[in-house]
This record gives structure tokens, sequence and C-alpha cells, in this order.
């Protein structure tokens, strides 16, 4: 239902014990029911028993089947299975007899890729020292301490300098380069560790030990290099092997691991029943709607079980039900906080003016055109499978990606797309294209080839600067509207919820608001509001006075205090055109800038260009936030707060979503809740 979350019901299941496995089966695969802890007075009657044996073969066996997925390579699959009992599923995953291959493989792939580690470390060691001349088993000294060294060429010569008070008791054996200095140092018992520590720290000296090896640099580069060879081939072998076993297994595994973690799911279900020696009880939400889709699976998989729907003052979870379209849009709303109870959903609301606000305040066919392409290009990016964005410049991803996932980039592309389309429309209207004039070029050569003046020579139909007065006023009537209309949301929620004093509180607001607005009209036409002269007066201060007398009944004394609220709330929506205007002057600037300099010479010009080009995309970036943020703000402060709570919690169904099973039991129709 429109503006209305989908009405839902808690219901209660009572069947047999002996159905339990397949009740919770039927549920789950359905994927419409919110399961919820038993009421109190039905927990004293029932007690909790959990199969600890059947438990423990399924954790045990999927995290068995967890730990093959981990070691072996995936490869495509393609069909699905069907485990009609926990029996079979437990079957099928003890079919799956490769535990001593692949862990010894795995064991001998971990010794592998550390011995690769370290012959790389050491061929990259070797060749950094490959000027030291002599076998590396002279550094071996019991008596003394070898390390290889780098620092900074320039701190070279002052750290030599360093080591020579204590000449004797080192060695230093170098080759400096331009950047880095390499070396071989050894130091002698007679070295005081403090000082070699000292110098080390002081001149940010970068120390390895020398490897346990034996050869001149050279000699090792070549053995080293033939045993690093030797040992990829063999990681080679193994993952030859592992890739062997994933085609013989791995389309099981996956099945198996699928089926198993949802049976996982359902016997924690299980375990937390309510239960006799013979019958079975639980509690859930389910959309109204669906409760018949419910009891017709249960009828045939389940004879005998009850379903029937529940008397609670508990608060429902929430489920959105908007049109397609708009959809998107809920995350927007999940953003401030989901709608509770009986609370209006002002989801479609939000998807409908939210794009006419950031149009308006955008107001540039130029940068609404280069927004919309934006736009386009990060939906077709994202949703077709191109989610690293690497084309973006690297700032600019980094940003990008720091605020928003890739998934939540394309539902705000998509939510600026009708604003962006709706700034190309009021471009064309105010004839801004990047700030400059066009439309009177257009219109020129339309109205000389059809003889006739169809069209405004000026160009533009609505110059919002010199029509600054009218666009105040069509934001103060915006401002007016979306406050009535939220404030009569506000008295319905508070009528249907049974809240009358609230309603009538309400009521008071909007009446107060419409006599401010009434005597700021006749103010600004320098019309009389005196109640002693004319009729007019009347109203007004009838309104304003009903109004806060009604205010007063419905919320007391405190609603008195935030009477200049109503005024701020209406007059913020002037934002609007306040937005317009600086992205329209800044545009002007830009463009004025950029044809003063034309006349000035190829390094003006190309300076001019430069202007324009930065100050534009500047201005892009403005418009994309500033509309976007200001826009949101006005229907979340100024509008929402006239009716809408929030405080709602998500509906969570039980379930899962499938790739490689199919459900357990044949449903009678098949559909499920998101």
């Amino acid at each position: 239902m429109v503006l209305k979350p989908a009405p839902m019901t808690m219901m209660a299941i009572l069947g047999l014990r002996k159905d339990r496995q397949v009740v919770i089966s039927v549920l789950h695969d359905m994927g419409i029911v919110q399961l919820e802890a038993l009421s109190k007075d039905v927990v004293t009657m029932l007690k909790n028993e959990r199969d600890n044996d059947l438990y423990r073969q399924v954790s045990d066996q999927l995290l068995r089947i967890r730990a093959f997925k981990t070691i072996l390579p995936p490869i495509p699959v393609t069909y699905c299975q069907r485990f009609p009992t926990v029996e079979n599923l437990l079957q099928a995953a003890k079919s799956i007899d490769i535990d001593a291959t692949v862990t010894s493989l795995e064991r001998e792939k971990e010794n592998l890729l550390t011995k690769i580690s370290e012959t790389e470390n050491n061929i990259n060691l070797v060749e950094e020292f490959s000027f030291f001349p002599e076998d590396l088993n002279v550094l071996h000294l019991a008596l003394a301490h070898s390390y290889f060294g780098r620092l900074d060429s320039e701190k070279f010569p002052a750290f030599k300098k360093a080591l020579e008070v204590n000449n004797q008791d080192v060695f230093l054996y170098s080759k400096e380069g331009k950047e880095i200095t390499h070396f071989v140092l050894i130091t002698f018992p007679y070295f005081p560790p403090h000082a070699l520590a000292t110098i080390v720290q002081e001149y940010n000296v970068k120390l390895e030990a020398v490897p346990k090896l034996n050869g001149t640099p050279v000699q090792l580069k070549q053995s080293l290099g033939a045993v690093l060879n030797e040992l990829t081939n063999k990681l080679k072998e193994i993952d030859r092997q592992l890739a062997e076993i994933s085609q013989k297994h791995y389309a099981n595994i996956v099945c198996v691991e699928e089926q198993l973690e949802i049976e996982n799911k359902k016997l924690e279900v299980i375990d937390n029943l309510g239960v006799t020696s013979d019958s079975f009880a639980l509690e859930g939400w389910v959309p109204k709607s669906e409760l018949e889709k419910v009891e017709t699976n249960l009828d045939k998989h389940a004879k005998g079980t009850i379903v029937y729907e529940l008397e609670t003052e508990e608060k429902p979870p929430t489920l959105f039900a908007n049109p397609k379209r708009f959809k998107l849009f809920e995350s927007f709303i999940r953003f401030y906080s989901l709608p509770s109870g009986k609370e209006f959903d002002p989801t479609l609301i939000f998807g409908l003016i939210f794009p006419i606000f950031y149009g308006m305040m955008l107001g540039d066919a130029g940068y609404g055109l280069v927004i919309l392409l934006v736009c386009r290009w990060v939906i077709r990016r994202v949703e077709g499978g191109k989610r690293n964005m690497t084309i973006m410049p690297k700032p600019l991803r980094s940003f990008a990606l720091k605020i928003l996932k890739p998934r939540q980039m394309v539902k705000l592309a998509k939510a600026m797309t009708p604003g962006a389309i709706i700034a190309m429309i009021l471009g064309f209207t105010f004839d801004l294209y990047f700030g400059f004039h066009l439309n009177s070029y257009l219109f020129g050569y339309l109205n000389t080839a059809l003889g006739m003046q169809l069209l405004p020579t000026a160009g533009a139909f609505f110059d919002p600067i010199h029509g600054l007065r009218k666009l105040l006023l069509i934001s103060g009537y915006i401002g007016i509207g979306m406050v009535t209309f939220g404030l009569i949301l506000g008295i319905l929620n508070h009528l249907r919820e049974g809240e009358k004093k609230h309603a009538i509180g309400k009521v008071g607001w909007l009446l107060f608001g419409w006599g401010v607005v009434l005597v700021g009209l006749a103010l600004l036409h320098h019309e009389s509001i005196n109640p002693m002269r004319n009729v007019a007066g009347i109203g007004y201060f009838g309104l304003l006075l009903g109004g806060i007398g009604l205010m007063f009944v419905g919320e007391g004394p405190r609603a008195i205090m935030e009477l200049p609220s109503i005024v701020s709330h209406i007059l913020s929506y002037t934002r609007i055109i306040g937005i317009l205007l600086a992205s329209v002057i800044l545009a002007d600037v830009i463009d004025y800038i950029f044809i003063r300099v034309l006349d000035n010479g190829i390094p003006y010009v190309i300076l001019g260009v430069v202007i324009l080009f930065i100050g534009h995309i500047f201005n892009i970036i403005i418009g994309v936030f500033e509309p976007g943020i200001q826009g949101a703000r006005l229907i979340y402060v100024e509008f929402f707060s006239k009716f809408y709570h929030g405080n709602g919690r998500a509906f969570k169904p039980f379930g899962s979503s499938r790739k490689y099973t199919f459900d357990q039991y044949e449903l009678e129709i098949k559909e499920k809740t998101k």
C-alpha cells in the first residue's frame, strides 16, 4: 500500500513434534517469516530440548568441508543438488574422502612456500651485496657479529667517521651509490653494543643479519636460483594435484557446504523451539498477504500443523512495500530511520521530492548533462561487474571509496539521475549551459526559419537573476506546501494511533503556519492586516490565535516555546534558490574571466581555458554534493519532523539465499521477500 509499510501479522504455529524439521525447512525455504522468541505464557508450558548429537555432526562436517574449500582452487559450478534429508546430506559430506591427501598436500605446500620465501629473500640480499668479493662463510666468525647494511649516501661519511672511533674493533666494507650506500659491517667483542645501537639509531641505518650461506655472492646467486626453480616446480606439481582434486570434488564440496550452513541455521532454530512430548510451538511475524501461503505449504508437507494469528501490542518489524522504481530510495529512509508501527512510509514522497529539489538547486543544463553521464557511467561500470573503478583518477577513486561502497554508489547515481534530468530541463528554461547563454542563437535561427516570432529572442524563458523575487516566492510556496503536507500526515498518524490530543496540537501548528504565511503575503502586497479595518485581518489573527490555542491544548506550554520553528522551517526552503543563485553566479564569473582574456594573446587564452575548465569542474563537484545534502536535509529536518518518528526495526525473515542447492520441498508458491 502506498505510503505504508507492508501490513504484518504475528502468527503462531503448532505442530507434531516429529514434523519439526519439515516445518522449519518449509519456513526457511519460503523466506517470508521472521521467527520470534516464544511468549512468556507459552514458554511456561513447554521446554527446550537440544539434539546435541545431530548438531555436533553438522557442525563438524561444516568445519571440515569449509577447510577443503579454503585449500582447493575454485572452479565454476554450473549445477545444483538437492539433499532431501539431513542424513542424506551427512552421507554426502562423509563421501568426500580426501582428508589425508588434501592435508598432506597443504602441509607440503606451506613448507614449500616458506622455503621459497626464504630463498627469494636470500637471492635479493645476495644481489644487493654482490659487491662483496669474499665467501660469505668468512662472515660467520665465532667471536664477531656480521651485518649487511644500507643507509642514505649523504649520511654515510658521518656514519663511517662515527665507527672510526672504535676503528680497531670494527671492519667496514662498502659500495657507495648516488642515493643508497651498501656495506658489510663486522664488529668484534670489544666494540660496545650500546655504542653501535646509538650510531644505528642516529643515522637511521638499516641492518640485516648475514644468512648462513657458503660461497661468494656470484656463486650463491646461481645456486639459489637453481634451488628456487626446483622449489617452484614442486609447488606447481602440488597445485596441479590440488586442481585435479578440485575438478573431481569441488562442485560437490560447495553444494554440501551450502546445505550444511542452512541445516546448521535450522538446528539452531529447532533447538530453541518450545516442545512437549508430542508437539512443538513457534511464533513469528509474516506479511499478512503471505499468511495464506504459509498455511498452504505447511498443510501440504506437514499435515495437522496449525497456523493462527495472534493478538499482540508489540510493534511489528518494518517491510517496505514500495513500487519497484522507488525501491532505491528505501536506503535513504533506512539511513534516517525505519518507519515503525502504523507510521507512514515516506519513501515514495522522498523519491518524488528529492530529484525536484536537486534539479532546482543545480539548474544548469551543462552541469546536469555531465552529472547524468557520470551517473550512467557508474551504474554501467558497477552493475557490469567492473567494480574496481580503476578508470577514475586515483585520488578521486580513493576519496569516493572511503565514503561509499560500489553498490552504494549505484544507488546514489540512480537517485541523482532524475535530478540531473530536471536540472537539464530547468537549465534550458533558464538558458544556462555551463553558465553560457546559448538559447538566443538557437531561437533566432528557428524564428527565422519559421518566419514568425514563436520563441523569446532573449533566450531565457525565465531569468533566475532578474526573477529573484518570483523564485523566492515560489520557494516560499514550496515551503508552506511541504510543511502543510507534513502536518496533515502527522495529524493522520496521531488519529490512527488514537492520540487525539497530539492530533489537536498538529492542527494548531497547521493553523498558525498558515496564519504566518497569509500575514506575510499581505504585508508583501501592502495590504492592511488590522482586524479593526477589514475582515481579512480578523481571519489572519483568528488563524494565529486559534493555532496557538490548539497547540497549547494538544501539547502544552512547550509548544508555545517552539513557535519560531514553524516560521524557520518554511523559510528554510529558500535555500533552494540560494544554492541555485550561488551556482549561477559562480559559473557566470568563471565565464566572464574566460571571455575577458581571449583578446590578450595566446598565453592568456591558455590561462583562460585552464580557469574555465577547473572552475566548472569545481562548480560541478559542488553541484554533486551541495544540492544532494541540502535537498535531503530539507526533507529530513523540515518535512519529516512534522509527522515521522521512525525507530522501526527491519524485517529479517528466516531463510538463506541458495546458489548451489535446491529447496528441500517443492513449494506451492515461491515468492521470497527481500
